[in-house]
């Protein structure tokens, strides 16, 4: 259970009120419910006057408040509702009210003097207890001999029926969380469903589109070899891999080779698209395509030179090449593009939606921040992107990988 609760969160006040009055009405006490710092969360029932003169007083009220929550905490810690004497001087009883061992608040009643101590008495230590209060004594004198006097009797019997009350409370509160549990859980059932029926109809469309499309990439090109067009068939065997190679699991983890063979297929088709307008250069020394990199990390790349850089150029070059330091390896890709401003390039690995330039792709719908949050993830902060660009002078953009990566 929630321990924040608050008592009029859990159970309606005027619920409270009625219990509170029911209870007043019975024992001709004055009652109140209250909260666990002791604030009144419902209004007082058969209030004595001397009490609602007190309270009227800044510090008087301050000093009930007090009170009222000790009264329901040591009755907590005593594990029943004894009768004690208030700030004020009379005697007053407190109930706890215990949710599952969290204390929510408390009932209590009084507002009386006991027989055996007599009126005489109480009201030489009410006096010493308001001396320095604003209030005229006389006229609290007057209010405090309609004060009830009860026997010792009559008080243990009402706070057997306080702590009965007490407990009603707790009960009602308990009843209530149960339901409003079972509400959020049926709640939560629903939108599970829901969200499952939507996953299943999408794994359904992803099952079919991708091996009809598949199939008939694979006809066009079988085609193309009997009319002799082997562009044709080039393009179309390399579009194939490309889209099912991007169909695979975005998480997984594949070896250099693997990408590189993706960025081979991406290229045949951008040159036939572009009619040679771009020139591509790979410079990556052989012994490095065991290392790990994560799928799709450097076709998004080539691609957002593609149709970033040159968007206002009609030729250029793209470089992808490789170095070594001591405890990375570094997978370079450079344009001679249009290169871009330094307000775009402080942004673009930034997580921040709605200050970030989107630069995605559109083969895959990857983008740069996307590859460089993935090699944070599987390799640690000190791996990622590296981006230096200049307007008009083109944009390298700096892969780093672990070395040491199994």
């Amino acid at each position: 259970m929630n321990n924040n609760y608050s008592l009029n969160e859990l159970i309606n006040v005027e619920a409270l009120q009625g219990i509170q009055d029911k209870f007043a009405d019975a024992t001709g006490l004055g009652a109140v419910i209250v909260n666990r710092e002791g604030i009144p969360v419902t209004k007082p029932s058969n209030f004595t006057s001397f009490c609602s003169t007190v309270r009227l007083c800044n510090k008087g009220f301050q000093k009930c408040k007090l009170s009222d929550s000790e009264g329901g905490i040591n009755a907590k810690e005593r594990g029943k509702p004894d009768p004690y004497v208030c700030e004020h001087g009379l005697i007053d009883v407190a109930a706890p009210i215990i949710l599952e061992n969290s204390f929510i608040g408390t009932i209590l009643c009084g507002q009386i003097i006991s027989e055996e101590e007599g009126r005489e008495k109480t009201l030489e230590r009410v006096k010493e207890r308001v001396k320095d209060y604003d209030i005229d004594f006389e006229i609290l004198k007057e209010k405090f001999n309609d004060v009830e006097v009860l026997p010792r009797e009559r008080i243990i019997a009402a706070a057997e029926f306080l702590s009965l009350s007490a407990n009603y409370i707790a009960k009602m509160g308990l009843a209530n969380i149960y339901q409003q549990e079972l509400i959020e859980e049926s709640r939560n059932r629903r939108q599970l469903e829901e969200h499952l029926r939507t996953k299943q109809l999408k794994i359904l469309q992803s099952q079919v589109n991708p091996h009809f499309l598949f199939n008939v990439l694979n006809s066009i090109a079988r085609l193309a070899l009997i009319e002799n067009a082997q562009e044709t068939e080039d393009v179309t065997y390399a579009l194939s891999d490309l889209l099912r190679y991007s169909l695979r699991n975005i998480e997984e983890i594949v070896s250099l080779e693997e990408e590189l063979n993706c960025v081979n297929d991406y290229i045949v088709i951008q040159k036939k698209r572009y009619r040679d307008q771009f020139k591509f250069k790979i410079d990556i020394d052989k012994k490095l395509y065991d290392i790990n990199i994560p799928l799709l990390s450097i076709q998004p790349l080539i691609e957002n030179a593609i149709i970033h850089g040159f968007k206002e150029k009609d030729s250029g070059t793209i470089e992808i090449s490789s170095e070594e330091t001591a405890k990375k390896i570094v997978i370079i890709v450079e344009d001679d593009g249009v290169g871009m401003s330094q307000n775009i390039l402080n942004n673009i690995l930034t997580y921040e939606e709605k200050n970030r330039e989107k630069i995605t792709t559109h083969i895959t719908g990857i983008g740069i921040d996307n590859v460089h949050k993935r090699l944070k993830y599987y390799f640690g902060d000190e791996y990622g992107l590296e981006i230096n660009s200049r307007l008009g002078k083109g944009t390298k953009v700096k892969m780093n990988l672990p070395k040491n990566y199994n």
